[in-house]
């Protein structure tokens, strides 16, 4: 193989190594932490937040009271363990790639409820208000 098809071998590797990353960009330090809004709920559940405090706690704030949760993070994957009336319940959400979403997917009705940030350019197009 010649050097100039090896270099041009490279580059090619480059400029797709670089396209992948751009379109899965890294998060920014503490992005989780914060309110997250209920944007979209297909089940229509009652409209509720999530409060994301950097010491690994929380809270679902809701009409009918407050939840506290324990919670951890790991690339695209946030859970947290919720403690309902002493009971330890395990939820799952997903970020969007653009960690600007959070997904929580309904194993019972398949529906995925969508949570944003307040004054995020997501929070317009949310249904929810």
């Amino acid at each position: 193989m010649s050097s100039r098809k090896l270099i041009v071998g490279l580059l090619s590797l480059l400029a797709t190594l670089g396209t992948a990353a751009a379109q899965n960009p890294a998060p920014a330090p503490g992005w989780l932490f914060g309110t997250w809004v209920l944007c979209e709920d297909p089940d229509n559940s009652p409209k509720d937040s999530l409060q994301f405090n950097a010491d690994g706690t929380g809270l679902v704030i809701r009409a009918k009271g407050n939840v506290e949760f324990l919670h951890k993070h790991s690339g695209q994957s946030v859970s947290l363990l919720a403690n309902a009336n002493g009971y330890a319940i395990p939820i799952e959400l997903t970020s969007s790639s653009g960690f600007d979403k959070l997904l929580l997917h309904s194993d019972k009705t398949g529906n995925t409820a969508s949570y944003v940030k307040p004054g995020s350019p997501q929070s317009r197009t949310c249904s929810i208000k």
